[in-house]
């Protein structure tokens, strides 16, 4: 099989869907059906090696964008420019529509929700439906970008792919696309992440003024969505001296309609030792993880939720969301709560903290289920799907 790929997402600094794209693209040219790998950003094309190689620093990891003082403010603006989705959109089509007529025995996989013009058969991933769901969280004009060319890719695409089974019945509950059409496949999750001892830790906590085994952890972009709200009410309503032996820790980059959860955090900071690590490089995310106590997790929403699985493959107990894409993953190895319980995360945090045998069986059960997932099979998966499409 040839496959084109767009390699736009793989464009520095990589978010999660350019991670997944990466990953995925690195693992399946080493399976023997695929026989060709070609890539487009815009109107420029690469072989694999050239797109990989531009993000190589870059995907060590799943990624947490650098929040350098200029980014999230550009970001930030560029997003609401207006038409500013649909103008680069059209722009890309028309080179697309010169140059993609060699490449119709090529089967096309958009790995980020809206296909681009191709004659040949398509598949496309979609990650979630967040912007459908929690308008409020998305910026207006990707909502409105998003809303109005969703519908019209589905129906082109020959396959659809899901992070998740939750994202997949969404698809056939709320768009009526026929389940056969969907294949829920999971991510994987990279090597290094794996339990560490403090020696092995020590020099990456020092740098951030932690002690191994005695913090509670969050990693994702700093954004509503992700429940940080919940988990600032529930870890100030600790007494102070489970606050003081087990500070919060958050890592992450700004995400969008941030910025009272920014200052909330700034004031924590300030009077009750709340650790805001902002952007931490990828190669001291593994550390991170695996010197935490607990780590929590209470998204409202997610597509998969791959930070709970790289906690989980680190031996880390981790607390998220019932009915969500991570307790579909992770099943009885972590510990749930329902979306937006204050009192029940801090009545959760309390009791783990309190009991270490109870967090030490927490964290194996979640170790061994880590194990089942790999981004190999997620490449072996994929590969099955465009088999079912693939031109003869």
């Amino acid at each position: 099989m040839n496959i084109l790929f767009n390699a736009q997402s793989l464009n520095p600094p990589l978010t999660g869907i350019g991670n997944y794209t990466y990953q995925l693209m690195r693992h399946l040219r080493h399976l023997d059906d695929i026989e060709d790998i070609e890539c487009f950003d815009g109107p420029s094309f690469y072989s694999l090696e050239e797109a990989l190689a531009r993000c190589e620093p870059s995907a060590t990891t799943l990624s947490r964008i650098p929040a350098t003082p200029a980014w999230p403010r550009l970001r930030s603006l560029l997003r609401r420019v207006p038409l500013a989705y649909q103008t680069r959109a059209w722009l890309q089509g028309l080179q697309l529509r010169r140059k993609t007529a060699r490449l119709q025995n090529y089967l096309y996989h958009e790995p980020n929700f809206i296909l681009q013009p191709h004659k040949g058969p398509c598949v496309t991933t979609i990650h979630d439906l967040s912007f459908v769901h929690y308008p409020q969280y998305h910026p207006t004009e990707r909502v409105s970008w998003m809303s109005s060319q969703l519908e019209k890719s589905l129906a082109r695409a020959d396959m659809i792919i899901t992070p998740a089974e939750l994202i997949r019945q969404e698809l056939i509950n709320d768009y009526g696309i026929p389940g056969e059409k969907i294949r829920a496949i999971y991510h994987g999750v990279l090597d290094c992440f794996q339990p560490q001892t403090a020696e092995q830790t020590r020099s990456v906590l020092e740098r951030h003024g932690l002690q191994h085994g005695h913090y509670l952890l969050f990693v994702a972009t700093l954004e509503p969505r992700k429940g940080i709200d919940v988990l600032l009410d529930a870890w100030s309503s600790l007494p102070e001296a489970l606050r003081q032996e087990w500070p919060l820790v958050l890592a992450g980059a700004p995400g969008w309609k941030n910025q009272p959860l920014l200052d909330r955090i700034q004031q924590l900071g300030e009077r009750c030792g709340l650790h805001h690590l902002n952007f931490v490089p990828p190669a001291e995310l593994p550390a991170l993880y695996a010197g935490a106590s607990l780590f929590v997790y209470p998204s409202i929403y997610e597509g998969f939720g791959l930070p709970v699985l790289e906690a989980m493959s680190s031996g880390v107990a981790t607390i998220s969301t019932a009915e969500t894409t991570m307790a579909e993953f992770a099943g009885n190895s972590i510990a749930l709560i329902e979306r937006d319980n204050r009192e029940q995360l801090t009545e959760l945090l309390r009791q783990l903290l309190e009991n270490p045998a109870q967090r030490g069986t927490l964290a194996q059960a979640g170790l061994q289920r880590a194990r089942h997932f790999s981004w190999e099979k997620c490449a072996r998966e994929t590969a099955a799907v465009y088999q079912q499409i693939a031109p003869c």
